[in-house]
């Protein structure tokens, strides 16, 4: 049995219905997907990585993961399934069942063309963060192939060592860094983020309907920038001396404030949660939670200006990264979990903590690091070849939107989860369509800043 962290323990615990603790990410592939070799290779992924197959108990009254004694659910929906009572994104059962779980969906094909599938990854959040999902995924693809997944390693404080891939100790969440300022600092901090009150998404006139149950289709929409857009991004953020995920944030507030104009609401400041990976660089490790958050506040003044919008976002997420700051995050919750019952009650208080939620993985090929051939620069098991991935992070109360980033084989892909019920039907694909227009307005701004002789 092992304890929980104090993300797992905030996971746990701030749960409640219409808002499942739980990330997708989506394989889009071509060809022949072979179900029984699919359930092997999920089967076998989940052997390497304990938590996808731990159940919650109790111990002395507190929370804690059973020892591994389940395996993750594939579901099979060829095109021929009736789907009228399908709902493959429900919420987990964590007591009862393991946190992860595969959907093979069957979508039209082209005429002429190969098989078409999409591959959902359902995660609760509970088990483990976004890249390492993505590279339980790279595993996976591995062992469809029929290769052998790399060991594990964590160059850390000890210095590189292989770990045991079934080991406890490799099970074990990372400690974060020791926190960069007292509690005093820490309680003064958190009072100036509890004054702050971001602007939250509004119901636009037209769209009060709540939306229809989703069904087999994913609960998020996502646009894309073809190759050329993809290049011609990077390549502009590069010379700007910022990042693409600094342009993405910008586009975000921009596009949190526009949206609320447009339903008639008088904006406040906006803030976005950028999740941050606090793992060593290089580490391969077990599926956990190796995660903090980070919380970028802009007023209405400093978002009416592009460039400085965003340098002033680049500058910010350097002193994250350098800083560990995404770990006062986890210290804070350690500190309210000392007094019994009060992260359960702030976790209902009907107040906005973000806009939204930003999460950007980066180029998710070489994350997933499945071990297979390569065509056209996607990965190709066996019969079958990966054409898309998208992700998509869990959506909370009161901050009703939340965005996932990733880029494969040259391609980058957003997608946008939405509290339809308060947005109303389709807010997810206007707010995915309005990022996407954001992102390319803002690189077009800033391209016009980039000194002529500059390097690409």
């Amino acid at each position: 049995m092992a304890p929980l962290s104090a993300f797992e323990t905030l996971a746990v615990t701030d749960r409640r219905p219409g808002f499942p603790m739980a990330f997708f990410v989506e394989v889009r592939l071509e060809g022949p997907l072979d179900r029984g070799r699919l359930e092997t290779a999920v089967a076998a992924a989940a052997e390497r990585h304990p938590r996808t197959r731990m159940r919650l108990g109790r111990r002395s009254g507190r929370r804690v993961w059973l020892p591994p004694d389940r395996s993750p659910v594939v579901e099979w929906w060829p095109l021929d399934r009736d789907r009228s009572a399908a709902d493959p994104w429900r919420a987990f059962s964590l007591t009862t069942e393991s946190g992860i779980r595969v959907v093979a969906l069957e979508r039209e094909r082209p005429r002429p063309g190969p098989a078409c599938w999409s591959v959902v990854l359902v995660v609760d959040h509970a088990v483990c963060d976004g890249l390492a999902g993505i590279e339980w995924l790279g595993d996976m693809w591995t062992l469809y192939h029929g290769g052998r997944p790399a060991r594990f390693r964590d160059p850390g404080p000890r210095g590189a060592r292989d770990e045991d891939p079934a080991g406890s100790t490799a099970a074990q969440p990372i400690a974060p860094s020791p926190p960069v300022a007292g509690s005093t600092r820490l309680a003064r901090d958190s009072s100036t983020f509890a004054l702050l009150r971001p602007t939250v998404l509004a119901p636009l006139p037209n769209r009060l309907r709540p939306a229809t149950a989703a069904g087999l289709r994913p609960p998020y929409d996502t646009v894309e920038f073809d190759r050329h857009a993809t290049r011609r991004l990077w390549t502009t953020a590069a010379a700007s001396g910022v990042t693409v995920n600094d342009v993405v944030v910008a586009a975000a507030m921009r596009t949190v404030l526009g949206w609320n104009a447009a339903a008639g609401q008088r904006p406040r400041h906006v803030r976005i949660n950028m999740p941050v990976s606090l793992r060593p660089a290089g580490a391969r490790l077990p599926a956990g939670n190796h995660v903090g958050y980070a919380f970028l506040d802009r007023s209405v003044a400093d978002c009416g200006e592009p460039v400085e919008l965003v340098r002033s976002l680049a500058a910010a997420s350097r002193w994250i990264q350098d800083t560990g700051a995404a770990a006062q995050f986890l210290h804070a919750v350690e500190a309210l979990q000392r007094v019994p019952g009060l992260l359960w009650l702030l976790t209902r208080l009907p107040a906005c903590l973000s806009s939204a939620v930003v999460s950007n993985v980066g180029n998710v090929g070489a994350r997933m690091r499945a071990d297979v051939p390569r065509v056209d620069g996607c990965d190709a098991p066996r019969d079958v070849r990966l054409t898309a991935l998208v992700g998509v992070p869990p959506l909370r109360p009161r901050t009703r939107a939340a965005v996932g980033v990733m880029t494969y084989a040259g391609e980058l892909r957003l997608s946008v989860m939405a509290d339809e019920h308060s947005l109303g039907r389709g807010a997810a694909a206007s707010l995915a369509t309005q990022l996407r227009d954001a992102i390319a307005d803002i690189a077009a701004t800033i391209a016009t800043t980039v000194p002529p002789d500059s390097p690409p």
